[in-house]
């Protein structure tokens, strides 16, 4: 992959270079810009290049080739790491895309940028003494953004992937170790704020004061009478793939799925993800457990705690999604309840 030619290499050494004779007349950009409709990407991307406007038919088509091709790559890259889920070809690959490709191609940047004196001090706005040489304005308005282009689609795949990244980078990281650039004052590439809408709550009548809060101590197995194996099944299905600590007694795996009031909560030694996603298969969408009234996660914070014996944030179960790397193997796990 790493040998990879796609549109952001052609621009910065093949046949896309922006100084190139062929791809110095701006006129013959007009119709490219035309033609060249924006991507709708399938994955959603979590940072933002916040960059100056093109101001003329040559930036503008490279700004939307470039930011094209950020998303179609990671589209495409992304669906590869992500479809064969093994631990050994996920690491092989992230090392191939952002240590031997991406970081290669930043470093080779920063030289020519520092070459061709591509300064973003040419195409500030604001800046009237650079305003002489519009070639040379255009050609580091393009480079520029390529720059942060690479950065963008380093950081996506590292955000997507980043139970598997070991030495994560910030902004900051990609001008101090590759670029050899003095920061910014203003970062033009941020982290998008994901916000969350709390839905409306419902409105309920208010009980009887006679009346009591259900208390739940476990989960309960619909089949715990009649199908007990089940759960000896489910226990070592999920000590195999490492989900809960390998001595995790099975009686004590059993209880946490009786109802009753448990002493000894299971180790869950997955991640917090993984957790949400197996409380959710087994209590809302196979219904496999008693209703437990909009308390699954209280009851999953009494019955499971983490590696360090400490307990779950309940508060962080909401914003949780299927996990994208395990979540056939929870499948797999849960449907040996049914």
């Amino acid at each position: 992959m790493s040998k990879q030619k796609n549109t952001l290499d052609k621009i910065l050494d093949y046949e896309l270079r922006p100084w190139l004779p062929q791809n110095s007349l701006d006129d013959v950009f007009a119709a490219k810009f035309r033609s060249l409709n924006e991507y709708t990407p399938k994955q959603q991307l979590l940072f933002q290049i916040d960059f100056h406007r093109p101001f003329d038919h040559k930036t503008k088509y490279y700004s939307r080739l470039i930011l094209n091709t950020v998303k179609s790559d990671f589209d495409i890259l992304y669906q590869t790491i992500d479809e064969d889920r093994n631990e050994n070809l996920i690491r092989y690959y992230l090392n191939d895309i952002l240590n031997k490709r991406l970081k290669t191609r930043l470093k080779d940047l920063g030289e020519l940028l520092k070459e061709k004196d591509y300064a973003l001090v040419y195409i500030n706005p604001k800046n009237t003494s650079h305003q002489l040489d519009q070639a040379h304005k255009a050609n580091t308005y393009i480079m520029q953004l390529l720059k942060l282009a690479y950065m963008q689609l380093y950081l996506e795949i590292q955000e997507a992937f980043k139970d598997w990244i070991d030495d994560d980078l910030i902004v900051e990281d990609f001008y101090t170790q590759l670029l050899n650039e003095p920061i910014p004052e203003k970062l033009l590439i941020r982290k998008l704020q994901v916000i969350e809408v709390a839905p409306e709550p419902i409105k309920k009548p208010k009980p009887k004061q006679t009346s009591k809060p259900i208390q739940f101590n476990s989960f309960t197995y619909k089949q715990y009478n009649t199908s007990p194996d089940k759960l000896g099944d489910l226990w070592d299905s999920l000590k195999l793939n490492n989900f809960i600590s390998a001595d995790t007694p099975l009686a004590t795996f059993k209880k946490v799925f009786s109802g009753s009031k448990i002493n000894t909560p299971i180790t869950w030694t997955g991640n917090i993800s993984e957790l949400f996603y197996f409380v959710k298969r087994i209590h809302k969408d196979l219904q496999l457990i008693e209703d437990l009234k909009q308390k699954q996660w209280q009851v999953t914070c009494i019955c499971f705690v983490d590696e360090s014996g400490e307990l779950f944030d309940r508060s962080k179960f909401r914003s949780l999604k299927r996990p994208n790397l395990t979540g056939d193997k929870i499948d797999s796990a849960v449907n040996l309840l049914k």
